[in-house]
């Protein structure tokens, strides 16, 4: 099957037309009279205006703030975790997106009061992005929907069920964790 004239595929530096006939438009460029591609994509051309572009074949997956994720988490600390991403809004995602999850005010009081662990290494977590500085993705569980989806019990390695609003528990070994729950803990379908 041979493609139109109107809808073939370029590449960037690619000509896709002459400046006699149409005006540079979006993702294109003039060069001594020729005007070329800027990036991969498909010829548009608006008749109405006379000006030429392309159109991109794909656009890039991007995390913006106010998104949410969900992900696994790598490892640990006492203020922050790591979280490798699998999913965007929902959506998988198969770029090789990780934040960092800020646990500051999860973790306990101050001096003398008991240690909570909010997230531990191997949970699921649903979490919100809420700032992208210096090229990190960071992230937070302050909302109620937020947090721990999806555990395995630290003696045992069977998946825990919810307990309490904070607590979850294995029914194989009777062992009791801590954690900040996202509300659908234990109840959502989480793919690997």
């Amino acid at each position: 099957m041979k493609e139109s004239k109107d809808r073939m595929r370029v590449l960037p530096g690619d000509r896709v037309a002459v400046s006699e006939e149409f005006l540079p438009g979006a993702r294109t460029y003039e060069d001594s009279g020729v005007i070329r591609a800027l990036a991969a994509g498909v010829i548009a051309k608006d008749m109405k205006s006379m000006e030429i572009s392309i159109e991109p074949v794909a656009h890039p997956e991007l995390i913006k703030v106010d998104d949410w994720v969900t992900g696994q988490v790598e490892g640990s600390q006492a203020n922050s975790a790591n979280v490798h991403i699998y999913f965007l809004n929902g959506k998988p995602t198969y770029k090789d997106f990780s934040g960092m999850l800020s646990l500051r005010g999860l973790t306990g009081g101050g001096r003398g009061a008991r240690r909570t662990t909010p997230v531990k290494t191997g949970d699921v977590v649903r979490c919100r992005v809420f700032s992208l500085v210096n090229g990190i993705i960071h992230l937070s569980i302050d909302e109620p929907d937020m947090g721990v989806v999806a555990a395995l019990c630290g003696n045992c390695g069977r998946p825990l069920l919810k307990g309490s609003a904070t607590r979850v528990k294995c029914d194989e070994c009777g062992n009791v964790e801590e954690r900040k729950l996202g509300r659908d803990f234990g109840s959502a379908p989480i793919e690997p």
